[in-house]
């Protein structure tokens, strides 16, 4: 018995992390969950210089990615595995939560009273803070730009009475159903990332 439990500590060493969820962004980024830890961020330019990898480095095709316990996967292109994310990722920080920030939808509406070639609308989602919803607006684009955004909790959001529409002229208006059917903060992110990643970003 003494052996055994003398190798029980080098087992458990060995023993591969296990994820639990993955958050794509805007900037070549996956926010990882590991069993049993904080988030880490693993950055992307790390592996798509590489072989067919370099598929990656488009938004779209990082979008659409599956994952299990064991990798995180792009379908045609590869795999990578826990180990290798946990032992190439890093903790992330405050900062690095509030600005993990994923497209869920963007359409220019232009030409509009507005301004004749650039009034973007777009739905933003922002996992890991408390305001996890972000309604913009881009206007004139430039350093002459119009606009902004103002951020909403899950209780907030459908109170604003022009918040679908507002999906809708962003190109998600099929995203409507996944905040207004559910309560649990939680999960309606969790089931918009899993949809943005199943649709490609797009």
């Amino acid at each position: 018995m003494d052996r055994l439990l003398r190798h029980l500590p080098l087992a458990r060493a060995r023993r591969s992390p296990v994820l639990r969820r993955v958050v794509p962004d805007e900037q070549w980024r996956l926010a990882i969950e590991f069993a049993g830890e904080s988030l880490r961020l693993f950055r992307v330019e790390r592996v798509y210089r590489q072989g067919p990898f370099s598929a990656l480095g488009r938004p779209a095709v990082l979008k659409a990615l599956t994952y299990d316990a064991r990798a995180v996967r792009w379908a045609g292109i590869g795999e990578l595995d826990a180990a290798f994310l946990h032992r190439e990722s890093h903790p992330m920080t405050e900062a690095e939560q509030n600005g993990h920030a994923l497209l869920v939808g963007d359409r220019n509406r232009a030409p509009t009273p507005q301004h004749p070639t650039h009034n973007v609308y777009a739905v933003h989602l922002y996992p890991f803070t408390a305001q996890p919803f972000a309604l913009g607006e881009s206007i004139g684009g430039g350093f002459g730009e119009m606009g902004g955004s103002r951020f909403f909790d899950l209780a907030a959001l459908p109170a604003r009475p022009e918040w679908e529409a507002h999906f809708e002229l962003a190109g998600c208006g099929w995203a409507i159903p996944f905040v207004r059917d559910e309560n649990d903060t939680a999960a309606v992110v969790d089931r918009l990332v899993r949809a943005v990643c199943a649709r490609g970003g797009m």
